[in-house]
């Protein structure tokens, strides 16, 4: 089964430079009901290096279509051409036009921007994270989400690892393209080049097609990918060298959550699902953020699925629920998103 009917429909949300940012809607074809409905702001994955607004779970748009639900999906700036703080910038962005233009434009789709759940995977949950951090430490005049829904995230860049070199299982590029990549940075940044990103490939052959993958392993490999979060040259080394804490300004603290973000009563309740054989990010990162929102009184559901490696979603197109409690990963997912729908109705 591919995508349930729907209709997709295409906006600019925000603009930099010459660059228009997009955002996508997805709605049902038809909507059957009055009742306000709650609303789906989907953050790709892709390491903030890679991927776009069209890599959605099948069986996430399919749940959401199914229940009427808008889904939103926008493009962000990523690295190494932007820095993290403009990811965030965007993510908010895009969170604020969902709340005051969606309905202006897509009266039909009845949503309610009181209950947003914003949903990410992999560093998609990293901009998930952070812009609902953005909302319980400051004034806002807009409503802040109802839920966090984090599939597989990257939470804590501040560690260690992602200060060092890091190979991601299957991943490799030639020295000498890796070499040349990462001479063309500078460039790219002095040129104030924008990107919005890659498609991911669908098959082998379009492997050699892409990239983008090419330029986030030597990242990675290089043990850059903080100094390009950040913006600041070496900021990797530093931090292996001599801590976190020490190089941070109150503006760069927000890309560190684990390390510096505030979390108590004011923060969304949180959906956790995390493959505890994840090669890529480790479910320790998702286990130590559960920590954090339950020492901070967060009301937090940790389902982690036994053997599951990172985007063992990839080829679902429905999640069902199972009996007997099954950790099979469609009967795993089921579970997060009844949590979900229990969220947005006690909202």
């Amino acid at each position: 089964m591919a995508n349930r009917p729907h209709i997709k429909h295409t906006h600019v949300y925000t603009t930099h430079q010459a660059t228009d940012l997009y955002i996508d809607v997805y709605l049902p074809q038809l909507t059957e009901s009055e009742t306000p409905k709650p609303i789906i702001l989907w953050l790709h994955g892709g390491y903030l290096i890679t991927g776009t607004r069209n890599a959605i779970p099948t069986w996430l748009l399919n749940y959401a279509l199914a229940q009427q639900w808008p889904l939103v999906s926008p493009d962000y700036r990523v690295l190494p051409e932007s820095t993290g703080l403009d990811t965030i910038e965007d993510v908010l962005s895009a969170y604020k036009w969902v709340v005051q233009s969606l309905n202006q434009l897509h009266p039909e789709c009845r949503a309610e921007p009181s209950r947003i759940i914003v949903a990410g995977a992999s560093a998609g949950g990293w901009c998930a994270l952070v812009s609902a951090l953005h909302f319980s430490t400051s004034v806002e005049t807009i409503p802040p989400p109802c839920a966090l829904f984090l599939l597989y995230p990257m939470t804590d860049p501040g560690s260690e690892k992602w200060a060092q070199s890091v190979s991601l299982p299957g991943a490799t590029v030639d020295p000498d393209t890796a070499r040349d990549l990462l001479e063309d940075i500078p460039r790219r940044i002095a040129r104030g080049d924008i990107s919005v990103g890659e498609e991911f490939p669908k098959a082998e052959e379009e492997l050699r097609t892409r990239k983008r993958l090419p330029l986030l392993y030597a990242i990675l490999e290089k043990g850059v990918f903080l100094d390009y979060l950040t913006g600041v040259a070496r900021f990797g080394q530093s931090v292996v060298s001599g801590g976190l804490e020490r190089l941070v300004d109150e503006r760069a603290k927000r890309l560190f959550p684990l390390d510096f973000g505030e979390f108590g009563s004011s923060f969304p309740p949180t959906v956790v699902v995390h493959g505890t054989a994840d090669g890529e990010i480790s479910c320790g990162e998702s286990e130590k953020l559960v920590k954090r929102l339950a020492e901070g009184g967060v009301g937090v559901q940790y389902l982690p699925v036994p053997g599951a490696d990172h985007v063992f979603d990839l080829e679902l197109q429905e999640c069902r629920v199972a009996e007997g409690g099954s950790d099979e990963p469609s009967a795993v997912l089921s579970r997060a998103l009844q949590a979900l729908r229990r969220h947005t109705d006690a909202y």
